[in-house]
């Protein structure tokens, strides 16, 4: 209110909401997977000498192999559920609109 920007939300459309929900999709699943600049994601599990594996390096049983695999299960797992629950509010499934409605808000 300061500066009244508030006029311009005249301009803001459905493409410019989409345009930035966008943005923060890949900006998060980028962050997930694995960003070249960062230590951090499902990609950089899988090298040997990642830091996350240094705990466990004199563990007998530990695999960074299986470590790496268990992430990508896990990240496969949550996206398929993320994806089922977002159908879901067109399925002819459970009660009424608005309990479908409430479940895919969640996803």
């Amino acid at each position: 209110a300061f500066f009244d920007l508030n006029k311009f939300m005249k301009y803001a459309t459905r493409f410019t909401d989409e345009v930035f929900a966008l943005l923060i999709s890949a900006i998060f699943i980028i962050d997930a997977l694995g960003s070249p600049f960062s230590p951090v994601g499902v990609y950089h599990y899988f090298a040997e000498s990642h830091k996350s594996h240094d705990n466990y390096e004199m563990e007998e049983d530990y695999s960074y192999v299986a470590t790496a695999l268990l992430s990508l299960v896990l990240t496969l797992g949550t996206t398929g559920v993320a994806f089922k629950l977002r159908s879901f509010k067109f399925s002819p499934f459970c009660c009424n609109s608005g309990i479908r409605s409430s479940i895919t808000d969640f996803a």
